[in-house]
This record gives C-alpha cells, sequence and structure tokens, in this order.
C-alpha cells in the first residue's frame, strides 16, 4: 500500500476518534445531571416549538433536537450556438430536475455541544454532506470542529445555496474544495470584527471515500476575514477575507484538473477545463470583498492556484467574480459575523395576498472569469466568461423563488474539440429551507 494512503487513514482513524470524544463529556455531563436531581425522567417536560426549524427540547434546555431540510426543483431551458452543438450534440435543450432534497438534523448539548448530519438524497447517490460534532467556547480557539464539513475557504462557497445569489455557485468557485474529513478551530475577535478559521483536511470528496484508496492527499486551509467598517448591526458594513489551502497530492495515483461549470446544474457541457495534470502539490489564495450598505449589497472574490507539476513545468490559474444586487422591498442582506458570509433575506413582510404584502424582491447580476490557459506548462483550457442576471422572490423566510439568465462563451481553448463556444441558459429554482 502507498506510503501516502497510509498516512491517510491514519489521519481518518485519528479524526474519528477525536469525534467519537466528543461524546464523552457531553455523556459524563448528562449523567452527572441526572445523579444530582435524582428525578425521575416520566417527569421530563418534553415541549416541541418552530422557531427557523422544528425543534425538540427538555425542560431546562440542555438537550435540544432540531430537524430542518433544504429542498428545491429546477427548470432549465438551455441553447448554444453550433460551435458548441458540434461537440455536444444532441443537446437536450429542456431539463428539470430535483436539485436539492437534503433533510437535516442537529443536536446541542448544554449549549457546548453540537452534532449535525445532512444527508443528500437527490442526484446519481446518495451521500452525507455533514456529519460532524463541535464544542464551543475553548478559550482562545472558540470552536472546535471534527469530522466531514466544508473546509474554511471561499466566501461564496461557506454561504451555501441560501446564502448564494444565482441559483448556482460563481464557476469561479471551480478551485474551492468539496466538504472533506478534519478538524478545524473557528473563532471571532474584537466583537465579531474579525473571523478566523484553520484545519486539517482529508482530501475525499466524498465520506465514504476517506476510508478507502480513493482520497488523494491531505490538505491545510485557513481563512480570515476583517471588519473594518460595521454599523447599524450589520446593515453597512465592508468586508475583506484571505484564505489559503495547501493541498499535498499524489501525482501518481490521481491526477488533478479543474473543470468550471456553465453556472446551471442542468447544463452538462465544460466550456472551459484544463484537462488531467500531475501534480505533487497545489497553493490555493484566495481574496474576498463584499459591502453592504443597506439595500445595496456587493460580493467579490479572487482566487488564484498554483501546481507543483510532475513534469515541472509548474502551472498557474485563476478565476474571479463579482456579485451586485439591489433589495426593492427594503430589506437589507444579512451579513452573518460568527462565519463571516450572507445568509438569505428575511421579508419583512411575508407572502400573504389577503394582507396586500408580497415578500422580497431582489434583483442581481454577476460577472465571472476563469482563466484555465498556462502556455508555460502547455495547457490550454480556455478562458471562459459568464454573465449573469437573477430576480429572487422571498416569499417568506423559508421560501424563495429564482430566475436567473446567463450568457456563456469561451475562448483560446486548444485541449478540446470545442476551442470557442457561446450559449444562453434560462432558469429557475423554487426552493424551501428551513
Amino acid at each position: 500500500m502507498p506510503q501516502a494512503n497510509v498516512m491517510n487513514k491514519s489521519i481518518v482513524c485519528f479524526l474519528t476518534f477525536l469525534m467519537t470524544l466528543l461524546l464523552v463529556p457531553a455523556v459524563y455531563a448528562a449523567q452527572a445531571d441526572v445523579q444530582v436531581k435524582n428525578s425521575d425522567i416520566a417527569d421530563e417536560i418534553i415541549t416541541m416549538s418552530w422557531l427557523d426549524r422544528l425543534k425538540w427540547e427538555n425542560e431546562d434546555k440542555t438537550v435540544q433536537v432540531k430537524i430542518g431540510g433544504l429542498y428545491g426543483f429546477d427548470w432549465a431551458q438551455i441553447s448554444n450556438d453550433s460551435r458548441v452543438g458540434s461537440v455536444y450534440d444532441p443537446v437536450q435543450n429542456h431539463k428539470e430536475e430535483v436539485r436539492l432534497a437534503e433533510p437535516i438534523i442537529g443536536l446541542k448539548l448544554y449549549d457546548r455541544f453540537e452534532f449535525r448530519l445532512q444527508y443528500e438524497i437527490a442526484g446519481k447517490r446518495g451521500q452525507f454532506l455533514d456529519l460532524w460534532g463541535q464544542i464551543k467556547d475553548i478559550p482562545y480557539l472558540g470552536k472546535i470542529k471534527v469530522g466531514n464539513f466544508k473546509e474554511p475557504f471561499s466566501m461564496s462557497v461557506l454561504a451555501g445555496r441560501t446564502g448564494s445569489t444565482m441559483m448556482e455557485y460563481s464557476p469561479s468557485t471551480v478551485f474551492a474544495q468539496a466538504r472533506n474529513l478534519g478538524i478545524q478551530f473557528e473563532n471571532t475577535y474584537l466583537d465579531d470584527r474579525i473571523n478566523a478559521a484553520a484545519g486539517i483536511f482529508n482530501k475525499s470528496n466524498y465520506l465514504d471515500n476517506s476510508f478507502t484508496d480513493n482520497n488523494s492527499g491531505m490538505d491545510l486551509t485557513g481563512r480570515i476575514g476583517w471588519r473594518p467598517y460595521l454599523e447599524d448591526d450589520g446593515k453597512k458594513l465592508i468586508h475583506v477575507g484571505l484564505g489559503y489551502s495547501h493541498q499535498f497530492l499524489d501525482a501518481d495515483a490521481q491526477k488533478t484538473s479543474f473543470s468550471p461549470t456553465t453556472g446551471s446544474n442542468l447544463s452538462l457541457i465544460k466550456l472551459s477545463g484544463t484537462g488531467s495534470i500531475a501534480a505533487y502539490s497545489q497553493d490555493l489564495v484566495n481574496l474576498e470583498l463584499a459591502g453592504v450598505w443597506d439595500q445595496f449589497w456587493l460580493q467579490s472574490e479572487y482566487t488564484s492556484a498554483y501546481l507543483n507539476t510532475k513534469d515541472r513545468n509548474n502551472a498557474y490559474f485563476s478565476g474571479y467574480h463579482v456579485d451586485v444586487g439591489y433589495i426593492l422591498t427594503g430589506e437589507s442582506k444579512p451579513f452573518k459575523s460568527a462565519n463571516a458570509v450572507f445568509g438569505a433575506i428575511i421579508p419583512k413582510e411575508p407572502f400573504n395576498p389577503l394582507n396586500g404584502t408580497w415578500g422580497a424582491l431582489e434583483v442581481a447580476a454577476q460577472y465571472s472569469h476563469e482563466d484555465m490557459n498556462d502556455y508555460h506548462a502547455n495547457v490550454r483550457g480556455g478562458v471562459q466568461d459568464n454573465i449573469g442576471v437573477a430576480l429572487n422572490w422571498y416569499l417568506n423566510a423559508h421560501t424563495r423563488v429564482a430566475g436567473n439568465y446567463i450568457h456563456a462563451g469561451v475562448a483560446g481553448r486548444e485541449n478540446s474539440a470545442l476551442s470557442n463556444g457561446e450559449m444562453d441558459i434560462y432558469q429557475c429554482r423554487v426552493m424551501f429551507y428551513f
């Protein structure tokens, strides 16, 4: 067995052991509490309530169970020019799918121990997305989390589907990693003006791959953010952030590649892409800039990837996106200082035609650019540009209807039969989240 896989399996076993340890103090505290009270469990009062999601808790609120989920259905109309059609033929122009079906279970014990399970039902394969436990209020470190979760990299990806403006993440987030098995700390400082997180992760992309030879290395990832201007409870702010990830790769066992999406999950077309590259390691750098001024907001990211390749012709790729939006009904886009991401808009007046209220309405636009060319490394994956506009209708705190138009194009690609081409995508989504 290769030495890298032996190391990875050792890391997986160690992280699994740490996650198990998180349960020990919680169980011990529960046992001690029962001994002190010496009460009959039949006398315990269990209450059920609804606040953002379904919640059960005992009388003293030392045990809380929350049930939530994320569900979405997509429709799309896709058209392309003859250059794209000659490579991807036939192209199914009209498509629909169950895009999101993710039940979520959360558990909180004694206000310090938290556990979360999020499972993806939609798609070709069911898979665990989140499966982690964490302990809060650790001096200087804040929270320590162990399990399978998103690496602290890219403001857009960390915000999730509910915080995303477009229906899908920007194509420039192709460099950000998927959820991986790992351990990290996360904390805020200076009255939530600074956030920091760092961790070590087993690079697997799927939780079940962590326990096989399909994992491909280890990631050291961190992110820090600062709000130099923060007023009016976050309705006016400026955020700057920096993310970095060093990833150890196996150049012989599993090659690396970057293939940006077109901005639609219903499109199988890849306009640009580097192809497979044998690399020993890669370094990712992510720069963030975001701001809110009442109803107006802005978010942008720039990401670069440096690959230490096997043929010594080290490669460099990059991408960026800029999002802007305006909420027509007067709300302000919420910013979560705890992990420095945008959240879903909550209407001041939920949709209720009988009372003359219609929810919240947001208009937004996005431009993204991805450069998959590095002539020194002999990689000609093309330069892709996307222009998108969005109309988002938030009926209430848990329902969103989204409409997107995207124009995507590529030029200068030489590692594929598709060298140049353009396409247009019209898509919409109905999404429920709680």
